[in-house]
């Protein structure tokens, strides 16, 4: 529950596990709105992110991770997942990005 905006991240977070993102407002970011990288058991949801410069939500290197119900808006990228296995992407809504909704690479 945290409003973050105008920063060069929304939420950046390396090698963590267990991580619960919810209902989270963020905006005006210029680079990713969510950063997450080596990380795993993780669940992200619930939450607003807009007007993002690169990627609403990345996704780098994680074991099993949940991205579901979220809003992104007006960013260049929604979803970008490279190297993530599992990875369950339901219920979302994406509109309006400049590049891709979803973008998968070497994900499973």
């Amino acid at each position: 529950d945290n409003t973050l905006v105008n920063s060069k991240w929304g939420m950046k977070s390396e090698d963590a596990t267990s991580l619960v993102v919810r209902n989270n407002i963020i905006s005006n970011i210029t680079d990713d709105g969510m950063h997450f990288e080596r990380s795993s058991s993780s669940s992200i949801s619930g939450n607003l992110i807009q007007n993002c410069t690169d990627k609403a939500i990345a996704l780098l290197t994680l074991t099993d991770v949940t991205v579901e119900n979220n809003t992104l808006v007006d960013s260049n990228w929604g979803i970008y997942s490279n190297d993530a296995t599992p990875l369950a992407i339901s219920y979302n809504y994406i509109s309006n990005m400049k590049e891709d909704g979803i973008q998968l690479k070497d994900t499973a």
